[in-house]
Order: structure tokens, then sequence, then C-alpha cells
């Protein structure tokens, strides 16, 4: 058959913006205390997240309602937002928490907290297209990559009076379309711009929901953190089986990729654009692949790729790749065997089981005591730092603080967790909180799981209130309201 060229397949050809059916946002925007002391914008914006509403469509509502500027500011969060006018059909934000939403900790809604995924292609820059954009600031420079490999500075020119005069003049009836012209080459280090922070990393991981009927789907992350650990993700995959895989032979009707958030330790910005550093949701991608099994059976040819396009996104430092799933993990020495063998003879501990490698032994008591994956694994980032796992000797402390969880039985050592994870998020230290909670709990408060329960459901408040946790405590905690 013969294919006949149009305007429209040209057009379609040259064109490097995919058509998205939907956007899944990394987090939320809360009110400012300014705007929280407003019933208006209160009224407005709790409305405008019940119905699913874009956090910015909400902002500019409750901007023209109460003259406040900039009422909102973003706050991370362990889930994924979703917006109804985010998707072509509004009703795809529903069905997408009725198919994978989870309620957790005091949330009474369902979130989106882990959902499967599917890519489109098996070129890494069309699943995960990534630049350096100037936002804000004219004119607008962003990075490109042309095909010399190099990675330059491009932007649009303006229309300046004099070109519109000559186009007047001229008689001009359909202007041409305006090309983007080269500033140069593209050198982070040095770039004014970069360095103001004008310009910022961009980053739209595309990917198809099984199960949803919508188009392609983005996530945009300008967490290069983040960015970093995914692509890294999708090469280390790519790099064994020469291609993404779509389907696991091992697992048929299972799906491969997950996309979902975990605690790393990261730089961010506060409410008053003050930086500061502290445990942050961070989005993950999950490969439920053993590729050292399929490399085995054959499945998984080796094949070279090309240089990653990411160039300026440098090794993320003590950022560890993601455990391949059913792996061996490394084996402890001497010495941390011993410290957990003595953990284990003490009474009422829960043993793991001796003939499994220690991480499974972390995975096999998690299970004894009927806890989620996710909830350990953000409880040892938090104690123990976000490479944990990468040596005996913090593999075995994570397996000690385990065993001595155990003792306070299933309920109380989950709620125990959840409160460390709350407090690593929020950045209260330890002393504060047991001077705090000792004074309100009395002493023994962490044998009792309703006591926990409150303490958790407290955590979960004034992190949702958007106020400052500190502040919230000492407000509760004085010693003029707890007596002596």
């Amino acid at each position: 058959m013969t294919m006949h060229m149009s305007i429209l397949s040209a057009r379609a050809a040259q064109s490097t913006n995919l058509k998205i059916g939907g956007k899944i946002r990394p987090g939320i925007k809360l009110l400012t205390n300014n705007a929280k002391n407003n019933p208006k914008a209160v009224q407005i914006y709790e409305s405008g997240v019940r119905d699913f509403r874009k956090f910015s469509d909400i902002e500019k509502d409750i901007t023209a309602a109460t003259n406040i500027k900039n009422p909102l500011y973003p706050r991370n969060t362990q889930h994924f937002n979703i917006a109804a006018s985010d998707f072509g059909m509004p009703e795809i934000a529903e069905l997408l928490l009725k198919s994978f939403g989870e309620i957790r900790d005091a949330n009474e809604d369902p979130k989106l907290y882990r959902f499967p995924i599917v890519f489109h292609s098996d070129a890494l820059g069309d699943i995960f297209p990534n630049k350096l954009v100037r936002h804000g600031g004219k004119p607008g420079y962003e990075s490109v990559y042309l095909p010399d490999g190099l990675r330059y500075c491009q932007f649009l020119p303006e229309v300046t009076s004099t070109m519109f005069a000559e186009q007047k003049a001229q008689r001009i009836k359909k202007v041409p379309r305006r090309e983007k012209q080269i500033r140069g080459l593209c050198e982070p280090g040095q770039c004014p711009e970069y360095q103001q922070g004008q310009c910022k990393f961009s980053g739209r991981l595309h990917f198809y929901i099984p199960g949803v009927p919508t188009g392609l789907v983005s996530l945009e992350t300008s967490s290069e953190y983040a960015a970093e650990g995914i692509w890294s993700e999708l090469s280390r995959i790519s790099e064994a089986f020469g291609h993404i895989p779509r389907v696991n032979t091992k697992k048929p009707g299972s799906y491969l990729y997950y996309l979902t958030k975990v605690l790393e330790k990261r730089t961010y910005f506060d409410e008053n654009g003050q930086e500061k550093t502290g445990m942050q949701w961070v989005p993950k991608l999950e490969a439920d692949l053993d590729i050292g099994s399929l490399m085995l059976s054959g499945m998984a040819p080796q094949a070279r790729l090309a240089a990653s396009p990411v160039a300026w996104l440098a090794a993320p430092a003590g950022m560890p790749s993601a455990r391949i799933i059913g792996s061996p993990g490394p084996v402890l020495n001497e010495r941390a065997s011993d410290l957990v063998e003595d953990k284990q003879m003490a009474a009422g501990a829960m043993r793991p089981a001796p003939e499994l490698d220690p991480l499974d032994q972390i995975d096999d008591l998690a299970t004894k005591m009927e806890l989620s994956e996710d909830l350990v694994k953000s409880y040892l980032v938090v104690k123990l730092g976000a490479t944990w796992y990468e040596s005996d000797e913090t593999i075995a402390k994570g397996l000690t603080m385990l065993v001595d969880l155990s003792r306070k039985g299933n309920v109380s050592a989950k709620l125990m967790m959840q409160i460390a994870i709350e407090l690593g998020v929020q950045e209260i230290s330890i002393k504060d909180f047991m001077e705090y909670a000792v004074r309100k709990y009395k002493q023994g408060y962490q044998n009792k799981p309703e006591v926990l329960q409150a303490i958790h459901n407290e955590l979960v408040h004034a992190r949702q209130s958007g106020g400052s946790i500190l502040s919230y405590f000492k407000a509760q905690f004085t010693a003029d309201a707890i007596p002596a």
C-alpha cells in the first residue's frame, strides 16, 4: 500500500508534544495561615478539594473572592493527587481511586498511594522526557539536545514592535510560525538563570494505567532526586533486556511496574520560601522483575544503550537502585550475627527464620508482625537512613529494631512505627517528642495501644492542618495546660 504524506502527517511527524490524556500530581497545596483565617477561603478550598478540582483553579477562585494573594503553598504528601479537570473524562479521577485507592492513617477517604503502570515505548527519552526550563521570566529559556549530542539553550524570540510594523507594511496575512533560536550551550555551572534558581529541572514520566480508559498519563516532577531514581531504574532494566518489557512471563497476568512514594532525605522550601532539609515523600518506580533469574533462563539478552540524554543529572548520592524482588541480600558478618542472635534470645521477641538472609529475615519478621512492606521500609529509612540496606551493620540494626518492637505486640509495634515516621516527616526530634508525650500521657504510654493511637491521630491531624507541628505540640503540652 502506498503511504501518502499530507500537511497534517508532516506536522504530526515534526511535533515533539505527546497527546496526554491525564495528569497525576505528586503533591498538594494547602491554605496559608493568612487564608486559613478567612472563612470564605476555607469554604472555597474545602469545596474544591472535595470536587477534585485543580489547586491552581482553587487558588484563582480564592484570590478573586478574598483578594488574598498566593493563598496556597505546595506541600509534599505520602499520596499522589488527582484532579478531575486533569483528565479528558472527569470521572477518571473517581475510577482511579475506586480501582487503586487506599484508606490509611486517619484519612476518611481513599488516596492514591500506589498504582500499576505500563510504558508505551522502549526509548527512555520518550518515557521520561526532561529538560531545564526557565519559568516566569522572559525569554523562556529551555534546554534541548541537537543531533551533535550536545545540550543547548534555546528560546522563542519575542514579537517586537519593529517586527509587527514590518509584517503590517508587507501586508502579511498569515504570520509564519516563530522558530526557537539557539542561545548557546546549556551549561548550568556557568548559567546565571540556573544559579539564581530561575531555570530548573522539569521531567514528565509518561505511562498508561491498566484498567483506566484514557490516553497516556503523565506525572510531572521538578525533583532531580526523584527523576534520577526513576531514570536509573529504567536504565537498569533496559540495559538487561535490551528493551522495556511489558509482560512478565514468570508471572502471567501480574503487573510489572508500580508508582509509589518512599521517604527520602532531601532539600525543599517551606511556606516562606526558606530552604530546609528533611524527610520527604519522593515518587519512586517499583519493578517486579527478577532480572537475575530471567537472564539465567536466557530471556533477557544484554544490550548496550546510548548515553543518557539527561547528562546534567549526576548519579544520585546515597540513593540505592531498587532492590530486585526475590534476590538475596548481603550476608551478615559475625559481629552483626551475634548481635541479632543475642536479641532473639530475649523473652517475648519473635525470631526470624535463621536460614534466611538478613534482608529476608526482616521481610519474614514483618510478615509475622502483620506489617506492610511500605511501612517497614519507611520506618527503617527514618531511623537508619535511605541506604540502610547497603551495609551489614545497618541491616543488623534494622533487624534488631524490629525484634525489639515485636515485644510490644503487633498493634503497638505498628503504631510506634507510624509515629516514628510522622516525627521524621515533620522533623520533630525524638527528645522533644518524648518530653511532651510523657508529660501528657505519663510514663508507660508506649505500652498502651489506645494512647499510641491517640498520639498518632494528633500527629496526622497537625500535619494535615498545614500549621507548625512543633507549635501545635507546644500548645498541647505546655505546663499550664497539663497538671503537674
